[in-house]
C-alpha cells in the first residue's frame, strides 16, 4: 500500500479536483492583484472569488477599495495579458481582513555616538539665528530623551 499525498487526493473525486483547480485559479489571482497593486496597497486586498468573468476582491476600507475600483482596467488588461477574459471586477469593503496579513513598519535606528558628535558640531558652527541650527537642536533634544 502506497501513501497518498493530499494534493492526489484532492483531485482524485470530481467535485474535488474542480475545487482544487478553483482555488489554485484564486492564488494566481491574487498573485497578479498583488504584483499590480502599489506596495502599501497590496496587503489591504484580497481576491475573494472569481465566477463567470467576473472578479471579486475584498477591501480592508473604503480608501483601499476606490483605489483597487481606480486600478480596476489596468488589473483587467493584465488578466487578459495572462491569458484570463475578465469581464467586470467587483470591489467590496470587508472589514477584518487579517492583520497578519499587514507588515509592520521597523522604526527607523536612533543616530549613534558619532552621529550626534557631528550633529552637534555643525550645530555649534551655524550662526545663532539660523533655522537649521534650531532645527538640529530640537533633533538632538529629542534623541538625548
Amino acid at each position: 500500500m502506497t501513501s497518498r499525498s493530499l494534493q492526489e487526493h484532492l483531485v482524485s473525486g470530481d467535485s474535488m479536483a474542480r475545487l482544487a483547480a478553483h482555488a489554485q485559479r484564486l492564488l494566481q489571482f491574487q498573485r497578479t492583484l498583488e504584483a499590480a497593486l502599489p506596495a502599501a496597497l497590496a496587503p489591504h486586498a484580497r481576491v475573494a472569488n472569481f465566477r463567470l468573468g467576473k472578479l471579486f476582491i475584498h477591501a480592508a476600507n473604503g480608501a483601499v477599495a476606490a483605489k483597487v475600483r481606480q486600478l480596476g482596467p489596468r488589473l483587467a488588461s493584465e488578466l487578459s495579458n495572462k491569458g484570463v477574459k475578465v469581464t467586470q471586477i467587483e470591489v467590496r469593503v470587508q472589514a477584518g481582513i487579517p492583520a497578519s496579513t499587514r507588515q509592520a513598519r521597523e522604526r527607523p535606528a536612533l543616530p549613534g555616538i558619532k552621529q550626534k558628535q557631528g550633529l552637534t558640531q555643525l550645530s555649534q558652527a551655524l550662526p545663532g539665528g539660523s533655522p537649521l541650527k534650531a532645527a538640529l537642536e530640537r533633533l538632538l533634544q529629542s534623541v538625548k530623551e
